[in-house]
Order: structure tokens, then sequence, then C-alpha cells
């Protein structure tokens, strides 16, 4: 492994529920009612394409721009104060690191939230950088992770990306990278179709039988 791409929500840290909760929040801040189905509806879109899905389906009198930074203003305290590590992903991150294995976070949320919440929980150390998608697109698109890999300066064939959401594993080994799954509660009726796609499905990212491997 000569470079390791992070996913941040429902990878690394356990935020799956707090950007279920989001969209229904800014929907009923202006007095709509969101349906119930929402969460799934924006799942394979990055933050900007959600702000304009939100404005257009349900006439939201604000701008993209205006809705976005009520989302920072909703999420960025949950990342600066309380969200916490998945379960194993200290224990990685310290294994790669003696390794010396180069790292980064590719993530759908914003780059200072990664950060915020690495520096808190004492994990930014390990990491070179990170990328998001409101710079590189949604990850049903490849630009994120080959910026990741360019700047990591490793084949895709060599890197291993651990994600949750199964659009985002299927994008990355479409792209030629090696996929660690990442078990995920909110993801687990995609679990079947994750080890079927992944290299990898960890239950933990720590997972010995994985470690063992490294």
């Amino acid at each position: 492994m000569r470079g390791a791409i992070f996913d941040l929500d429902g990878t690394l840290v356990d935020s799956m529920d707090l950007w279920d909760r989001v969209p229904g929040m800014l929907v009923r801040g202006f007095g709509k009612e969101p349906a119930a189905d929402l969460p799934a509806r924006l799942a394979e879109m990055d933050l900007p394409q959600a702000a304009r899905y939100l404005i257009d389906t349900y006439g939201l009198p604000c701008t993209t721009d205006q809705l976005l930074k009520r989302v920072d203003q909703l999420v960025d305290e949950q990342y600066r104060c309380h969200v916490a590590l998945k379960p194993g992903a200290a224990r990685l991150l310290e294994t790669l690191a003696a390794r010396g294995v180069p790292m980064c976070i590719a993530t759908a949320s914003e780059e200072h939230q990664a950060r915020q919440a690495m520096e808190r929980l004492g994990q930014w150390k390990h990491f070179s950088f990170v990328l998001s998608s409101s710079q590189y697109g949604p990850k049903t698109r490849p630009d994120i992770y080959r910026e990741a890999a360019r700047r990591l300066g490793a084949q895709p064939r060599d890197i291993v990306v651990f994600e949750d959401a199964l659009h985002a594993a299927r994008t990355a080994k479409q792209a030629g990278f090696l996929v660690a799954g990442v078990y995920e509660p909110s993801a687990e009726a995609d679990s079947a179709q994750m080890r079927a796609v992944c290299d990898w499905y960890l239950p933990r990212l720590d997972d010995e039988a994985f470690l063992a491997r490294l």
C-alpha cells in the first residue's frame, strides 16, 4: 500500500445521523415539510447539488450560497465539539502511520470541518491533506480520488480507498483503486452489494484479518 484515502462521515467519524437530520432541519426552518426519504434522495449529491435540490424542490427563498452558510452554522459545532471516531479508527491510523503509508481525507463535508474534527480527536497528525467534494464534485465521479492519488504520488492500484457508501465505493473501484468498505449501520441495506464491490469489507476499521494483510 502506497497511500490511503479515507472518507470522513460514516467511515472515520460517527456522523451519519447528523447528516440525515440536517436537510429536514433546513427545510423546516423555512416552514416547509420535508419528504420522509429526503436523506436518501440526497445521498449521492455533493453539498452544492443538495442545496440546489432543496431550493428547487421546496421553493426555498434563498440562494445556494445562503443555504450552504446555514448548513455550516448547523454542523460546524458538531464537528468541532461532538462527533466521535468510528470504532477501530485510531488503531488503523496508527498502524498505517507506523508503516509509513501517506494518508488523506476525501469527503463530501467541508475541508475545515474534517480538519477540526481530526484535530480535536488527536488524529490530524496522520493526514497530509483534505479534499472536499465542494471543490471536486460528488463521489459519483472519480475526480476527487484521482486528485488525491496525484497528491499522494501513487497510482490508484497502490492506494486503498476507505468508504462506507456504496456509490462512492463503486466509483473508486471503477477508477482502479483498491477499496475497503466500512460497515455503517445507516447503510446496512447495501452491505451485500458492498461486499461484492469492495476488495475488503470491514465490520470495524481495525478488523484483525485486514490488519494482518497490511
